[in-house]
């Protein structure tokens, strides 16, 4: 850091005005952690390594770092048992104090202020059961704050994971690894997932499998997967299908068993595990509807539960010269009712699109990026894409659907105020496609592909023919997408960092190479 940096003492005078809060509506873990049983989900195999080992014991989750901003971040983690736990931090990795000790079996987090914009600083935590003698120390981290106009920074994308069925592969978890050190090594300033993370909504789940403590074994997993990454990395969460929280899974039954209420525990179980923004994190808010469940209803509870705003949906930030966007395509569309059967029933809702119209129109940002999980509209084909119409029309597709539905009047929104890009996963394949001078990108994945999509009539409608490139542009392959933002540019490349374990790429770029990538200019 320059002779601007924060002292040491005005960094622990800032951190230590910040609240440790812990959640009291959860239910409290047992003291050891108790593995894979046959009807829950286990978190990565270990292995060996007993520093790892004795990690899990002590934690269903160790440090995640959520909310950057331009003086520092939230460093959250959730104790499995009554843990003590202490975070140390400084201006430099050499000038760590502790900050805040804490005895607790609850989700606890740290606000950590004080850096200099553009800056960075860095911390470490440490845990101990009560009264043991050794700390099990973790790593140091240095993380970025956020960037003033006129600094260059990166980002990750990473979309469709779908841990809740990839950690059952190994060659699933090895491209999955292969994904994060390579996110790792890139060291964006923060990495954005765009959803079907979680798998609240499973459809390989047995009926009546889903509930509760389910849903928090899922979001447990996720985080697990991903451990190194968010916890060097500060990290925003899309929510896809398969979070489990739209409207039309209010209530929702498998086959012949009982009614399940994904999204309430689904909403539950992901604020337990993953911060995102809360309407006054950044000047552009967020989603604060002041929505509450009903008490009386099991679909969506009482508003003490956490099925509840601020619900940490929809949200929006500026980072240097770009505005970035997220929003919710599930939540509002068909409450209490069923999957969409046409595609005019996707929606954002009145106040996320009010709200949506306002960041967008307000914001001066020169760079304004659209992330989304799919698009709110997409192929008016069923949910096998070989027939028009019928089914759950299920959101599919990228440029050539601008014009569908309530996509036409973001893709309007979009024109009118100058943003440049729609993010977008859902497809499991990198797209760059462009329409209505919007670019669209389909951001890939890191576990495995899905080549049984690619016959489909509506799939080349959408997206061409999976030998050819032209004139519809997609990519089969393993990996992520990196932004680079700077004032006059911005860079979007593919990076291949597996190979999908029955081998049915459409490309031959070697692992740790870029697949494909474009820019914008000013």
């Amino acid at each position: 850091m320059t002779e601007k940096r924060t002292s040491r003492r005005g960094f622990l005078k800032a951190v230590g005005a910040a609240a440790i809060c812990a959640w009291t509506a959860v239910r409290r873990c047992a003291a050891t952690w108790r593995g894979p049983t046959s009807d829950s989900d286990g978190l990565p195999d270990v292995g060996g390594d007993p520093a790892r080992h004795e990690l899990r014991v002590l934690m269903k989750a160790p440090e995640g770092l959520f909310r950057p901003t331009s003086t520092g971040c939230v460093v959250q983690w959730v104790p499995n048992g009554a843990v003590e736990s202490r975070v140390l931090a400084g201006p430099t990795a050499k000038e760590l104090d502790v900050v805040k000790q804490i005895i607790s079996p609850d989700p606890s987090d740290i606000t950590l202020s004080s850096a200099r914009p553009g800056g960075e600083f860095f911390f470490q935590m440490q845990y101990r059961r009560p009264g043991d003698g050794e700390w099990l120390a973790r790593p140091v981290r240095r993380v970025q704050t956020q960037r003033s106009a006129g600094e260059s920074f990166s980002v990750a994308l990473i979309a469709d994971s779908h841990v809740y069925h990839s950690h059952r592969v190994e060659a699933d978890m090895a491209n999955l690894q292969k994904t994060c050190d390579r996110v790792l090594a890139d060291r964006p300033d923060f990495v954005v997932f765009i959803g079907d993370e979680a798998g609240v909504h499973y459809l390989k789940d047995k009926p009546g499998f889903m509930n509760q403590q389910r849903a928090y074994e899922r979001w447990e997993l996720w985080r697990n997967s991903f451990a190194d990454v968010i916890a060097s990395i500060p990290t925003y969460m899309v929510l896809g299908n398969h979070e489990g929280e739209a409207g039309y899974y209010q209530q929702h039954r498998m086959g012949k068993g009982p009614v399940g209420y994904l999204q309430r525990w689904g909403t539950i179980a992901r604020k337990r595990y993953c911060l995102n923004p809360l309407p006054d994190t950044y000047p552009e808010g967020g989603e604060n509807e002041d929505w509450k469940g009903d008490p009386a209803s099991p679909a969506t509870g009482g508003g003490a539960d956490g099925n509840a705003s601020p619900l940490q949906n929809y949200y929006a930030w500026t980072w240097g010269d770009a505005l970035f966007v997220v929003l919710d395509v599930h939540r509002y569309t068909n409450p209490g009712g069923g999957t969409p059967s046409t595609v005019d029933q996707w929606t954002l809702g009145a106040a996320q699109m009010r709200w949506l119209d306002r960041v967008l129109t307000n914001s001066p940002a020169r760079w304004k990026f659209v992330i989304t999980h799919h698009l709110v509209g997409g192929w008016e084909w069923n949910l096998r894409g070989d027939r028009k119409g019928g089914g759950y029309l299920y959101g599919r597709g990228g440029a050539k659907y601008a014009r569908i539905g309530e996509q036409a009047q973001i893709t309007d929104l979009m024109n009118r105020t100058g943003a440049q890009c729609v993010f977008y996963g859902h497809d499991h394949i990198f797209a760059h496609q462009k329409a209505e001078g919007i670019d669209f990108v389909c951001c890939g994945r890191p576990t495995y592909l899905n080549p049984q999509w690619w016959s489909k009539s509506a799939w080349k409608e959408a997206y061409g023919d999976v030998g050819k490139r032209n004139p519809n542009d997609f990519h089969a392959a393993i990996g992520y997408t990196r932004l680079t933002v700077s004032p006059q540019t911005v860079h979007v490349e593919y990076i291949r960092t597996g190979t999908d374990r029955a081998g049915r790429e459409n490309v031959t770029t070697p692992e740790g190479q870029v697949v494909d990538r474009f820019s914008i200019s000013t």
